[in-house]
């Protein structure tokens, strides 16, 4: 156990501390995740997904305006003057398989990817691509509180499993999640969250997306296997979608931490500062769209060094979304490239 988990060092603002056990328990996920990718997937008979949020709901093409109204201290990557980049928006299911839209408890992603965006990424493999990610989950922490609880979600087979698991070690956790997972019908009318902390500059950050007009988050007259998709592609059809996009400075090291990812940093004590504002003009949910985003990858570390992941989790991450996006790419036949302009 370090100095930090036992409770004998106090980081400062946005340090991070490693756990000395962190490289073989990152080891072990790489090896349950594609023990679980090679079962779930027979060779040559399917395409494989992805390991978290395989069902895409939509694609869409947005915009992402920089806005020239927040503190000068946020100022930092592609925050630093105000300006509007291209942005493709994937909106998806948050699992390890595709499940009908009916199944309970409801979570949803959505990952942004900005393009035209100038500098070398922390990813050595893109680290001349011209895009940039923000990835998000409707909810404000994330699933697990250490290495060894990421372990036991990952053997976890289903959301029983994974709820049972909670009820049994986390029971506190299991009443907050439930609580907290905001009721929605439709992707684009729900507000997500980054769940673990970034940089900005010289500061630890979480960012958030929240829906500007709460108007069609209600339920359909029926729920088929795919009504979020319909209700998404049903408001995006008629009218133009808004987003503001926040980020939140850490201000308390011990209160706000960085290596324990399902604390929730308080909103009172820190709150959620807008530096952009994210559009999505009317378009159709095509499902052309739908399998391209098949071919994106999205990853927390293709990022400008500004942005750089920080914590635990986005530490495992690292290790794990390269492997898993290589192993996809190549067992589908995929070629490995980032997007230059938006699709016609």
């Amino acid at each position: 156990m370090s100095e930090a988990q036992s409770g004998t060092y106090t980081p400062g603002l946005a340090e991070e501390t490693l756990d000395p056990s962190e490289e073989v328990f990152i080891e072990t996920l790489k090896k349950l995740t594609m023990d679980r990718l090679r079962g779930q997937y027979q060779p040559g008979s399917t395409s494989i997904q992805r390991d978290a949020h395989p069902k895409t709901h939509g694609l869409v093409t947005a915009e992402f305006i920089v806005l020239d109204d927040f503190s000068y201290a946020l100022r930092h990557g592609v925050f630093k003057a105000p300006r509007k980049f291209d942005a493709l928006i994937r909106f998806s299911a948050g699992d390890v398989f595709s499940y009908p839209d009916t199944r309970l408890p409801r979570s949803g992603g959505m990952a942004i990817k900005l393009l035209g965006v100038e500098g070398e990424k922390l990813l050595a493999s893109e680290r001349h691509a011209m895009t940039q990610d923000f990835i998000m989950i409707n909810f404000p922490g994330f699933l697990a509180q250490s290495f060894e609880s990421y372990e036991a979600l990952h053997i976890a087979s289903s959301p029983e499993d994974r709820a049972r698991f909670y009820e049994a070690h986390r029971p506190e956790h299991a009443l907050y999640l439930r609580q907290s997972l905001e009721p929605f019908y439709n992707p684009l009318q729900v507000r997500y969250f980054s769940q673990v902390p970034y940089m900005l500059g010289p500061n630890a950050i979480k960012f958030s997306a929240k829906p500007i007009f709460n108007t069609a988050n209600r339920p359909p007259a029926s729920e088929g296997p795919d009504f979020l998709r319909e209700a998404m592609r049903k408001q995006v059809v008629e009218s133009d979608v808004y987003f503001d996009f926040m980020v939140q400075v850490q201000t308390d090291p011990v209160r706000m931490p960085v290596e324990e990812p399902l604390t929730v940093w308080d909103e009172s004590q820190s709150p959620f500062q807008r530096v952009a504002i994210v559009r999505i003009p009317r378009q159709d949910i095509t499902m052309k769209g739908i399998e391209m985003a098949e071919t994106l990858a999205f990853n927390p570390w293709h990022a400008l060094p500004e942005h750089r992941p920080i914590g635990n989790m986005n530490r495992a991450r690292r290790v794990v979304y390269e492997m898993v996006s290589e192993y996809r790419r190549t067992a589908n036949g995929a070629v490995r490239e980032e997007p230059t302009e938006l699709p016609q």
